[in-house]
């Protein structure tokens, strides 16, 4: 397990701060799905790339087996969001989107903390956890009814 980022144009390499920090997520089946047509293509590129492929042992890589730099993965990620039509934003801002939709689908707080990697459910809470319109909807009506029982 480790972690991967830029720094001063640099892809640097690192191991997680702490034990927390390594941990394995169970799969959902559509992604199960995904993954498995994904190493199906990289076994077509494989044998293309003939003697060039290198088997790095990763998921995100290029033509060559190679690991991809991080600003590779964020730029794909902008022209993903801009093909789809959608507003740019953080390839970072998806673990908000997770922990939010786990918060409004009940999910409890410190599950939500361990599957972000969080040592504390506060922190998740306090900086990933966002509330929606329609939560703030849910929420006013409950009080309504609360308040006119």
């Amino acid at each position: 397990m480790e972690n991967r980022v830029t720094v001063d144009g640099a892809a640097v390499t690192s191991e997680p701060k702490t034990e927390a920090g390594k941990r394995t997520l169970p799969l959902t089946e559509p992604l199960v799905k995904v993954l498995r047509r994904s190493k199906r293509q990289r076994a077509a590129k494989q044998l293309e790339a003939g003697s060039l492929h290198v088997d790095a042992g990763y998921l995100v890589v290029n033509e060559v087996g190679e690991r991809l730099h991080p600003d590779t993965v964020s730029d794909r990620w902008d022209q993903l969001a801009t093909a789809a039509g959608v507003r740019r934003i953080r390839l970072h801002d998806a673990r908000h989107t997770c922990g939010t939709l786990m918060h409004l689908e009940g999910v409890p707080t410190a599950v939500i903390a361990a599957w972000l990697r969080h040592a504390s459910p506060a922190f998740t809470m306090r900086t990933y956890v966002h509330s929606q319109h329609d939560a703030l909807r849910h929420a006013a009506d409950v009080l309504g009814w609360v308040t006119h029982a």
